[in-house]
């Protein structure tokens, strides 16, 4: 296997896209502590098996929210493969996806691990112990003491889940015998357990047949009370019968009884019925003409009442109307006096501008002297000033005549204007007093006239009424209280006739309930005859049912002191049964914990000899590695050193390294840390190509992490010439290391650079 190409972005600090063409043999990787070196190697793990020293959602680049993708492109065996692993979504989902020369040959995560485990013939854990060699794995191989030593070469061996599974069994064997031991000494004797259950067993037979006897006694108590019982209810039958004849002959009675009342009560009825014809016949004179008495009623009093409002309403006066023209006239007599007054005010103002120009002109000729020139001409006034300031003097003195005269005029057309505005106000509060009078008296004069047609009208309809009807009743005084009484009068009787004539419709009704009470009374008194007859035929007597009780009673309290004893004797059967089958199945209970007590003693057993086969089988093979891993490392070490020692050896219980020097054997101790660092070296590969070797996998690659260590230089120069003679066991040797000066001795080097923010990034660096 050589790795060609590795891709990474968001992938740890690697947050930008990183595309790296791996160079073949040995690679130095070299940076700062803390850059990102072994992150770098590290992303080859993660991308072939998905495994990571943290867990997944430390595996993308913090802060970063866009999918990680890592992609390693590697030669093996003669095809170009292609292993993509991605991280996506807020839930780090992981996804995988391998090719095989450009041809896609899995997806999804279980699928690509598979398929990466038949193409490199070894799965993560054997990948890890035989490729990668993490920092101080070397150290540990010398400076370690032997059981740490031992811990780690096992562990890279495979060999710890061994002891795990012996240790598992061992207590699993120590729990079973434990167990054993405990259920033999509780368990219980099974011959005094089929003792007790065959005592149980004859009690409750003998308790079951005396339960017997107590219930064929039971039995026949019983039988006696259902005929004790049946008597009983014979009497109490023959009883029944006697009260339901006794009820039925009540109820025919009170049915006799009640249409004997009703058949009096409807004679009455038919009766009067009759009386009240006779008297409806008398009164139907009476209620005649009770309408044509009402209406003229109504005529005299809507007459009455016309004639009362005519009454109530005085004769309206004669009253001149408003004089609406002389209103008009003062009011247009006072805007007449506001438009004299407000002409005289723009000509006293226009004078009173023209005063004030004429005082300025006198001002200004007052400062006028025979030396100024004329204002007008601009020639020299001489003696004209003094003309002059004498024109503009009398000049003013005029306007100011005409002002005084405007103010004159001003006042006396104001009181006039106000007068003017007086006498047409009072003549519009005048016309508005007379207009209100004047409407009264329309209003009453339409209501007069009114009442006067109201009256008219009510003696037409009257007039007419008593042409057709009353032509010899003629409107008095009297009339409408006599009208009233009549009215009254006759609507009474005409009311008492409604009333008999709704009596008189029951009459057929009366006459035929009368028929049928009486049947109903012929009948029932029939069926009364017929139950006394049946009543003294049952010769029912009360003190037969009294004794049939008592003799029942008597059975009752015979059978439930048989049932008290029958039920105790099924409770003692029952519970000498329960004893019973309680002993029987602790007799087979014990039975199964002895039957169990057996296989656990033999669980036991096998249980023990797996631990001391998976012992055997551990030793055995521990045994066979050191030998193995002894010999690789001494044909290493040869290699590395031109064959400068006798012989290096590997203690197959401590793993601790020995040189044989001069036939002698010596420990780690005696030699300089480079014979050391080699020595270590050696053992590493050496692990390395053992568990490639038990996988069956034959992966050519090998990766070093921080190898150096604290080497000065000439250990530094023979661990370099070390790494580059393994070139010939491994295509590709990746070496990780924080010192920058390995770069000057290395034919190619793959660069780690700090970038701002935790982050990094690399660049390879060629011979």
């Amino acid at each position: 296997m050589r790795v060609t190409r590795l891709y990474l972005r968001n992938y740890r600090v690697y947050e930008g896209p990183l595309d790296l063409e791996i160079p073949p043999g040995l690679v130095g990787i070299y940076g700062a502590n803390g850059s990102g070196k072994s992150y770098l190697v590290e992303s080859i793990r993660w991308t072939l098996y998905g495994k990571s020293r943290t867990s997944v959602d430390e595996v993308r680049t913090s802060g970063i929210n866009a999918d990680c993708v890592t992609e390693v492109e590697f030669e093996h065996e003669g095809h170009l493969y292609l292993v993509r692993r991605t991280i996506s979504g807020p839930a780090s989902t992981v996804k995988a996806e391998a090719h095989a020369d450009g041809l896609q040959v899995s997806e999804g995560v279980r699928d690509t691990g598979r398929y990466v485990h038949s193409v490199l013939g070894m799965d993560d854990a054997a990948f890890r112990a035989s490729v990668f060699a993490e920092q101080n794995q070397l150290a540990a191989f010398s400076q370690h003491k032997p059981a740490e030593r031992r811990q780690l070469i096992l562990q890279l061996l495979g060999i710890t889940p061994l002891d795990s599974a012996r240790d598992l069994a061992r207590k699993d064997a120590r729990t079973s015998q434990q167990g054993f031991e405990r259920l033999r000494s509780v368990l219980p004797d099974l011959e005094r357990l089929r003792t007790e259950a065959a005592d149980a067993d004859v009690a409750a037979a003998a308790f079951e047949q005396q339960a017997v006897e107590d219930e064929a006694a039971e039995a026949a108590a019983k039988a006696d009370l259902e005929a004790g019982l049946r008597a009983v209810s014979q009497a109490d039958e023959l009883r029944q019968e006697h009260e339901r004849l006794v009820a039925e002959g009540r109820a025919f009675r009170a049915e006799h009884d009640r249409a004997t009342a009703e058949v009096g009560k409807l004679t009455a009825e038919v009766a009067d019925l009759d009386r009240a014809a006779a008297r409806l016949a008398e009164l139907s004179a009476e209620a005649e003409g009770w309408r044509e008495a009402e209406a003229r009623l109504r005529l005299v009093e809507a007459v009455v009442a016309a004639q009362a409002a005519l009454a109530a309403l005085p004769d309206p006066r004669p009253l001149v109307p408003p004089d609406e023209p002389a209103v008009e006239a003062a009011r247009a007599q006072a805007e007449a006096a506001r438009t004299v007054v407000a002409t005289v005010q723009a000509g006293l103002e226009a004078a009173m501008a023209e005063r004030d120009r004429a005082r300025l002109a006198v001002e200004r000729s007052s400062h006028l002297t025979g030396e100024a020139d004329c204002p007008l001409c601009g020639q020299a006034l001489g003696d004209a000033f003094k003309a002059v300031q004498a024109s503009r003097a009398e000049e003013l003195l005029a306007i100011e005549g005409r002002v005084t005269d405007l103010e004159v005029d001003r006042r006396q057309a104001g009181r006039a204007a106000t007068a003017a505005a007086e006498k047409a106000t009072a003549a519009a509060r005048a016309l508005k007093l007379a207009q209100a009078a004047w409407a009264d008296h329309e209003r009453l004069a339409a209501r007069r006239a009114d009442a006067v047609e109201a009256l008219v009208s009510a003696q037409a309809v009257l007039g007419e009424s008593s042409r057709s009807g009353h032509a010899g009743q003629p409107l008095d005084q009297g009339e409408p209280a006599r009208l009233a009484q009549e009215v009254e009068r006759r609507r009474r009787a005409a009311d008492e006739c409604q009333r008999i004539s709704g009596r008189l419709e029951r009459r057929g009704v009366a006459a035929a309930e009368l028929d049928v009470e009486q049947a109903k009374v012929d009948e029932s008194k029939g069926r009364l005859e017929a139950l006394r007859e049946k009543v003294a035929s049952l010769a029912y007597r009360p003190q037969q049912l009294t004794a049939a009780r008592a003799e029942s009673d008597r059975l009752r309290e015979a059978a439930d002191v048989a049932v008290e004893r029958a039920q105790a004797k099924r409770v003692l059967a029952g519970q000498a049964r329960t004893g019973a089958e309680a002993a029987a199945r602790r007799m087979a209970d014990a039975d199964v914990q002895h039957s169990q007590l057996v296989v656990l003693g033999d669980e036991a057993r096998h249980l023990g000899r797996l631990a001391d086969l998976l012992n055997a089988f551990r030793n055995t093979l521990v045994a066979t590695v050191g030998p193995r891993l002894s010999a690789q490392a001494a044909e290493l070490f040869a290699e590395l050193t031109d064959s400068e020692y006798d012989l290096l050896k590997v203690d197959p219980d401590t793993y601790e390294i020995k040189v044989c020097d001069a036939g002698a054997e010596y420990g780690m101790g005696r030699f300089s840390g480079s014979e050391t660092d080699l020595a270590n070296l050696a053992l590493r590969v050496a692990v390395s190509e053992h568990v490639r070797f038990q996988s069956g996998g034959a992966v050519g690659l090998l990766v070093l992490d921080e190898v150096f260590g604290p080497l000065d230089d000439d250990r530094k120069g023979r661990m370099l010439l070390a790494l580059e003679r393994l070139r010939a066991r491994f295509r590709q040797v990746l070496v990780v290391t924080h010192d920058a000066a390995i770069k000057e001795q290395l034919p190619n080097a793959i660069e780690v650079l700090k970038l701002p923010g935790r982050r990094a990034t690399a660049r390879v660096i060629t011979g």
